[in-house]
């Protein structure tokens, strides 16, 4: 995903289906060259855990639960974003 633009808000949405109470969604970010690098996870309730200081440049909407949502983009956002999770239960 690269940002619409400096200064827009873009929206980055994850698809997660079965998700259990126990479960996390976690959100990662590539940058070129660069190894994954998780940004936050999020429970079922919505309780955000940032692993760093540039996740705090995104928010979660309790509305769009999984998704993130990045407010004023910068060039320094440009990156592959994906979701995961694992299923507790097994």
């Amino acid at each position: 995903v690269l940002p619409k633009g400096k200064g827009k808000t873009d929206y980055l949405p994850c698809k997660a289906t079965g998700v259990s109470s126990s479960d996390y969604i976690h959100w990662y970010q590539i940058k070129d060259g660069e190894a994954p690098t998780r940004l936050l996870y999020i429970s079922k309730g919505g309780d955000v855990s940032r692993d760093s200081d540039q996740a705090n440049d995104f928010t979660v909407d309790k509305s769009r639960l999984y998704d993130l949502k990045l407010s004023n983009a910068q060039d320094k956002h440009s990156a592959v974003y994906f979701c995961a999770y694992w299923d507790s239960s097994h």
